[in-house]
């Protein structure tokens, strides 16, 4: 499943030929807050990925012109980032390279040992902008759709929100655990749907590990080294889509 905003033009695209957008289409550019002159990436009705040129936008319709065709949509599994509030900027970081990298969702939770979102808001002299960091980087990146970001919540409600997914991974620091990477060599692709745990920079009490890997996640590390809590995101993020496709 996609995130939000994507963009699929009911019709054949051809490069330099203008097409309309209406309806649902219309609704689905509205969440990249476009002005005109702005490119995105569209997908026709076969499939093929394109990059148009907003030419003119009013409440009814949008006009647009494809001007490089992409190919096929990349494979790879649906990800959601489940990641442990950190501190300053770090999240900020973690949101770009996340979006960056392809995670259809966003969670971020309330751990033992990590700070709370009032504590977060408390700190900085601005509210928290989480979805405007989230567009501006799938813009950049020329992504067909923005990651969905989800509601702060409860670490058993992170848990619950992510029962679903095909392949749960808790990253963890415990010795003598499986790598990640020595997990995902063995594990069948497409793996579908993929939740990935990170926890704060001082990690996981004993009790939310226990509770974790009773909702199905699967402990692993990252090597010997000890990382930050964003650089860890990231690294196993672009671990996670390089050994699964995409």
């Amino acid at each position: 499943m996609p995130g939000i905003g994507r963009i699929v033009v009911p019709e054949k695209l051809f490069l330099d030929k203008s097409f309309s957008l209406e309806g649902t289409e219309l609704s689905a550019l509205a969440h990249w807050e476009p002005r005109c002159g702005e490119a995105f990436t569209v997908a026709d009705l076969d499939g093929a990925l394109f990059r148009a040129r907003l030419l003119s936008l009013s409440g009814q319709s949008a006009k647009l012109t494809a001007f490089e065709e992409i190919g096929a949509p990349e494979t790879g599994p649906d990800i959601t980032l489940v990641q442990a509030l950190p501190e300053r900027e770090r999240i900020e970081l973690i949101l770009q390279k996340a979006t960056e990298l392809g995670v259809t969702r966003i969670l971020t939770f309330k751990s033992a040992k990590s700070i709370s979102l009032e504590e977060l808001d408390s700190r900085q002299q601005r509210s928290h902008n989480w979805g405007s960091i989230a567009l501006k980087a799938a813009k950049q990146s020329r992504r067909p759709d923005i990651p969905e970001i989800l509601p702060y919540s409860p670490f058993e409600a992170a848990l619950q929100l992510t029962m679903n997914a095909g392949l749960k991974i808790m990253l963890w620091e415990r010795p003598g655990i499986e790598t990640l990477k020595g997990l995902l060599e063995k594990t069948q692709k497409p793996a579908g749907t993929a939740a990935m745990l990170v926890g704060p920079e001082a990690g996981f009490t004993d009790e939310e590990a226990k509770r974790a890997e009773g909702a199905g996640f699967i402990p692993v590390s990252l090597g010997q080294k000890i990382l930050r809590t964003e650089t860890a995101a990231i690294f196993g993020v672009g671990l996670l889509r390089y050994e699964l496709g995409g």
